[in-house]
């Protein structure tokens, strides 16, 4: 199992989720509104969400456009808590081109858009007493699903990225979330058995508060966690002494 940090309190918090206007971007929104945040900065890209608080600022982001970061940004002012959940999921494509722009495009959204997120807030993370960043991974990032190659590549990047936050930014925390298949729009149409989005998203926030850096949210993702995760969380310990005297 991953280790167990301090619990962590959402109340009175400052938190920005990018991609909060649908799917389980939205779920999570809404779920943490319940801990009595001070503010969620709600991230859209086009459209804002149909919901509505007093504690909920919609914040127009595009995460692919620098422009966009730094406008989000300034108009944040402090951050305790940065959810990266923003994603797409392209099917694999027959032709070898098409492939790979569409590759391109998913590594830029679930690695380098929200590197450079991390890089650009770093600041403000850095002044809050416990800072805390999430990445919205997936149970894919441990073996490529057929048809969809592409976005387990991506994903699987994402989740090493997170490993080396945690190395690089010792007094943040960095949490990996892993669903398993989630009734969203992106998988509207798919014939896998769907994890609902709000009974995730509780189990994912609840898991935050228990100061969890590694989130299994669904059935689906519980059974590769007892396959992978102990594993992955010991080899992880491992390697932080790997090349030292």
């Amino acid at each position: 199992m991953a280790p167990t940090l301090p619990r962590f309190d959402l109340k009175d918090r400052s938190v920005l989720i990018t991609g909060a206007n649908r799917g389980l971007g939205a779920a999570l929104c809404k779920t943490i509104l319940q801990y009595s945040p001070k503010i969620i900065h709600a991230g859209y890209r086009t459209t804002p969400g149909d919901f509505e608080d007093p504690r909920i600022q919609w914040c127009q982001l595009n995460i692919a456009d620098g422009e966009s970061v730094a406008a989000a940004a300034s108009s944040i002012g402090e951050l305790d808590v940065l959810i990266n959940n923003a994603g797409i999921l392209i099917p694999t494509a027959a032709d070898a081109a098409e492939e790979t722009a569409n590759l391109e495009a998913m590594m830029d959204l679930h690695l380098h858009h929200p590197l450079r997120l991390i890089d650009t807030l770093l600041p403000m993370l850095q002044a809050s007493s416990q800072p805390m960043i999430v990445n919205m991974i997936s149970m894919a990032a441990f073996a490529s699903v057929p048809g969809c190659e592409g976005y387990c590549t991506s994903k699987a990047a994402l989740h090493a990225a997170t490993q080396g936050l945690r190395l690089k930014h010792p007094t943040i925390q960095c949490v990996g979330v892993y669903p398993g298949p989630t009734a969203t729009d992106m998988t509207a149409g798919s014939t896998a058995p769907l994890a609902d989005a709000v009974e995730s998203a509780a189990t994912i926030v609840s898991g935050l508060c228990e100061g969890k850096t590694a989130i299994f949210p669904d059935e689906a993702a519980l059974a590769v966690e007892s396959l992978v995760g102990a594993g992955v969380a010991t080899l992880e310990q491992q390697f932080t002494t790997l090349l030292s005297d």
